[in-house]
């Protein structure tokens, strides 16, 4: 029950009839046992406060105790110990009638009053007071149910009602093994079960109609289905350490390990073509490893049950890899990286330092030599040349070695072009058809001496004259 009530004006109390409502009397006081009303005001208590004008002198009123508002409370009523003490004796009675009283003034509005449960707990006095077929008089146990009537130490009581079910002197409370004698309480595992009632006394988890040749296993040791010992180590013994390839193909990666407890190891590595052993007691390396996956597995001299193994990886970078986006509009390049942690470029002579996986750069000419690295060498450097133009345009010029590279236009339709190259003096070098790839043709010039040379390009409808020179 729970309640919040204007104290001595709003009130509580449990009534009974024992004539079917006709008369009803007021049940308990404040000194009913165990704890029931918290009030015994009545109006003529009251005095010159004039208040309690509905109280009965026995009740219920104010507010629950601090501490315990907004919880329910369970308030009590013992027949059998109220009787004792002087009150009615209801236990006789056959019909017996309940109703709660509430009463409230309208000046003041609380929260009233909340019962949960209204429970009425006892037994029938008959001759089979806890009803499980066994009448009282051969029932070994006449007030708890148990039509088994199991009675263990065979002392006539039965073992729901025992408090020692196996008669050995020991409360079952108290004893490791309740239900078979043993007053010496054995436990030669100490855990908490008797010895004679242990299906497992060394406790290493084999059952002892197993355990046959090793029952008394040391604590904590690790044992095969038979219950015996056999060798291991915890599995915080070894450590493996891994090391990747510095760069792709360096075939320089390696395995490290080491172990806690000095004994005399054998590691063997297999995988990506290699299976090759090393001795060691607390570490050893293996070296000079290609990326891949391997299996690295350790066994003990002297035991020869004994084997830990681990899959391990071998891990190598990314190689470089830059891809360009040109904006003509704002005159800029947007560079997307993968493959390394920093990446060094270099545009039109001017360098850059990024760590991050994209980077914008203005572009300052029609020409812009673009260079990007890593702080790895061996991964290599990526160059492009980025032509800002809607006209033809041929670079580089002069160009020392490599291609010579003719552009277009990006308004250019051209599926192939004639190239002509002759020296300024008139001598033709070559003269022949190319295939237009992305609006550029490309021709090599190692082979060229150095000088001056002029190129004529000619398309379907045009005839373009241009000096070159070779460095």
């Amino acid at each position: 029950m729970a309640y919040d009530l204007e104290l001595y004006f709003d009130i509580v109390y449990v009534e009974y009839s024992t004539d079917s409502g006709v008369n009803w009397n007021i049940l308990g006081n404040i000194n009913s046992e165990p704890n029931w009303y918290n009030s015994d005001r009545t109006n003529d208590s009251s005095g010159t406060d004039d208040d309690c004008q509905n109280c009965p002198g026995a009740q219920w009123t104010g507010e629950i105790p601090d501490g315990q508002i907004g919880e329910f409370q369970e308030y009590a009523y013992d027949f059998v110990a109220n009787a004792a003490l002087g009150e009615t004796d209801l236990t006789g009675e056959s019909n017996v009638i309940f109703r709660i009283v509430f009463q409230s003034d309208p000046a003041v509005t609380r929260e009233g009053v909340i019962i949960d449960d209204f429970v009425v707990d006892g037994f029938q006095d008959d001759e089979d007071d806890d009803n499980d077929g066994i009448l009282d008089v051969d029932d070994n146990c006449p007030l708890i149910s148990n039509s088994n009537q199991l009675d263990t130490d065979g002392d006539g009581e039965g073992d729901v009602c025992d408090t020692d079910d196996d008669g050995d002197g020991i409360l079952d409370i108290n004893d490791n093994c309740p239900l078979i004698a043993n007053a010496d309480q054995a436990d030669i595992d100490n855990d908490g079960i008797g010895d004679v009632c242990d299906e497992d006394n060394d406790n290493d988890g084999v059952p002892d109609t197993i355990d046959i040749i090793c029952p008394n296993t040391p604590e904590g040791a690790v044992v095969d289905v038979t219950g015996c010992a056999v060798f291991s180590l915890p599995g915080s013994n070894f450590r493996v350490l891994t090391i990747g390839e510095s760069c792709i193909s360096s075939n320089n990666g390696s395995v490290a390990i080491e172990a806690e407890t000095t004994l005399n190891y054998t590691a063997t590595l297999t995988g990506s073509g290699i299976d090759t052993s090393a001795n060691f007691s607390d570490a050893t390396v293996f070296e000079n490893l290609a990326a891949g996956n391997y299996t690295v597995c350790l066994t003990v001299a002297g035991q020869a049950g004994y084997e830990n193994c681990f899959d391990i990886t071998i891990s190598e970078p990314e190689a470089l890899s830059v891809s360009s986006k040109i904006s003509s509009l704002n005159n800029e390049v947007i560079l997307n990286f993968s493959g390394g942690k920093n990446y060094f470029i270099t545009l039109n002579g001017s360098r850059y330092e990024t760590s991050e996986s994209s980077i914008t750069l203005p572009l300052s000419g029609v020409e812009n030599t673009l260079s990007v690295k890593t702080d790895k060498d061996c991964q290599g450097v990526y160059e492009e040349t980025i032509v800002l133009t809607t006209e033809l345009f041929i670079y580089p010029n002069p160009v020392s070695s490599g291609d010579l590279t003719v552009y277009l236009g990006n308004t250019s339709r051209t599926k192939q072009v004639e190239l002509s190259l002759y020296t300024i003096s008139g001598l033709k070098v070559f003269s022949k058809p190319f295939n237009v790839m992305e609006n550029e043709v490309r021709f090599n010039v190692d082979g060229l001496a150095k000088g001056i040379y002029l190129l004529n390009i000619k398309t379907e409808n045009t005839l373009l004259n241009y000096k070159i020179i070779r460095k």
